[in-house]
């Protein structure tokens, strides 16, 4: 052993707490940044000598910094990823029915259930003055009115499936860019850690990437033995070692898929929708399609139940068989609008009842002119009916009541209420619950300033007890070299 083998022991005790101390500096440097996990230097005995004549006993040869240990619970991370995917879904559910609650406006004055009774309340107030121009104005208006409404609400809603498919698009890419950069990560994490260094850093970004991803789409991540994670989702697999599966968003279908043209998730529906592009799809393939269906069969039956007893009845010329509305199936929503016949004549509107032979049924002509004889001044039986289709209509002709419009509507509504607040219910708890997992996460691998500060003492006071011993063991070589034998000269 050499004679200044103190001065290595030393010298390694010096170079491990510096390195601690570094390994400190950084801790306090980064204890904002997020995604960073504190690290710590884990310090090691090197290898011990074995000195002669000390039989079994072996001599200590200082310290070594064996790693940098990044403190991270992997669990943790599972954990939290599971909720956050669900957290994505139910923030896009929540969304998407607060749009739909404020595009319907209910309770309002301009309101949908507010139009319908002003619409019918025409009608009543024609059936009390059947030959009133203004109140056939005011029925001609209050039908405009309605229908208009009806084309908003349904030009609303193709809006903001159109804004949906967009979102759809966003988020594929969002995918496709996070599975790129993690791809790009483990490319940089094996091959630091192939020469035995720590790749803290580049883990902690990987981590916070993975985060992100696992909001968006559900993810199962396995790391293999080179440090290299591998990413699936759902039945694909994203990301394997340098190969990233992209997926593929088509605007103009607003169908995504993966390179190998199967759909994605096509067989997943209801509660097993996770992350926000699945919320997405099922916002837009799910409850738009509900609700627009809801809405197209709501402007049929009004339509249909007024133009049924519209044609029943006469205006003041005698005219009979007139719808008042006509529409459009056809299209991707129902469009609906008062007929150009109703427009330019408002005699036309059918308020009273036809003049017909009280033995046949048939309409009376008039003998000069072949045209149904107009009905008796102040008729306005044929108004009272579509007036009374407020409170329910008999659409099979069975005489039984099989809709009621309002009812309908606000099935519609209530059925809207309820799920806008079990999407703000789930939100809150799914809040709650990534918010615990989080801080779980956080009191294992973040930065306590207080806790950092104490270590720093701690290195630095070793660390001036290390220099201390250096410099008593020089003092010591100083008198063996320079002073040995010449005492007493």
């Amino acid at each position: 052993m050499s004679t200044f083998f103190g001065i290595e022991i030393g010298r390694r005790a010096l170079m491990a707490q510096q390195r601690a101390l570094e390994t400190t500096s950084h801790n306090v440097a980064n204890a904002n940044t997020k995604g960073y996990s504190r690290q710590e230097a884990v310090l090691a005995t090197t290898s011990p000598f074995s000195y002669p004549g000390m039989g079994a006993g072996q001599l200590g040869t200082g310290v070594v910094v064996q790693s940098l240990r990044r403190v991270r619970e992997s669990f943790l991370d599972a954990q939290f990823r599971n909720e956050v995917k669900a957290l994505g879904r139910w923030e896009v559910r929540r969304d998407t029915l607060e749009k739909l609650e404020a595009i319907l406006n209910e309770p309002g004055e301009n309101g949908l259930s507010k139009l319908m009774d002003r619409f019918f309340a025409a009608w009543q107030e024609l059936a009390k003055n059947p030959e009133s121009e203004a109140a056939r104005s005011v029925v001609r208006q209050e039908g405009i009115a309605l229908a208009e409404a009806f084309n908003h609400l349904a030009a609303q809603l193709n809006d903001l499936s159109a804004d949906l498919t967009t979102s759809v698009g966003v988020r594929v890419n969002e995918v496709n860019s996070l599975a790129r950069q993690i791809r790009d990560l483990n490319a940089q994490i094996v091959k630091a850690e192939s020469g035995n260094m720590a790749a803290n850093d580049l883990r902690d970004r990987r981590d916070l990437l993975l985060d992100e991803l696992a909001k968006v789409v559900p993810i199962q991540v396995e790391e293999d033995r080179y440090g290299a994670v591998t990413i699936v989702v759902r039945d694909h697999t994203l990301l394997s070692g340098q190969q990233v599966n992209e997926l593929r968003f088509n605007p103009s279908t607003g169908e995504v898929s993966w390179a190998d043209g199967a759909a994605y998730a096509p067989h997943v529906t209801g509660s097993n929708l996770y992350g926000s592009l699945e919320g997405l799809l099922e916002a837009r393939d799910e409850l738009l399609t509900e609700y627009r269906s809801r809405l197209d069969e709501l402007v049929k039956n009004i339509a249909e139940a007024v133009n049924r007893q519209h044609r029943a009845g006469a205006g003041i010329d005698g005219s009979t068989g007139l719808d008042f509305f006509s529409f459009d199936v056809q299209r991707p929503s129902v469009t609906i609008k008062v007929t150009d016949t109703i427009l330019n004549d408002t005699k036309k509107i059918a308020a009273a009842t036809p003049v017909r032979d009280p033995e046949s049924g048939e309409l009376v002509l008039d003998p000069a002119t072949g045209e149904p004889v107009p009905p008796p001044p102040g008729d306005g039986s044929n108004a009272l009916l579509i007036a009374q289709l407020k409170n329910g209509w008999d659409k099979n002709g069975d005489g039984t009541i099989d809709v009621v419009f309002a009812d309908q509507y606000n099935s519609w509504v209530a059925d809207l209420g309820v799920k806008g607040q079990e999407a703000a219910r789930m939100v809150d708890n799914q809040e709650l619950l990534t918010s615990q997992l989080d801080s779980r996460r956080q009191a294992v691998s973040s930065v306590s300033l207080d806790e950092e500060m104490a270590n720093m003492v701690r290195f630095q006071q070793a660390y001036n007890a290390a220099a201390r011993l250096i410099t008593a063991v020089d003092e010591m070589l100083d008198i063996l070299i320079n002073r040995t034998g010449i005492v007493g000269r």
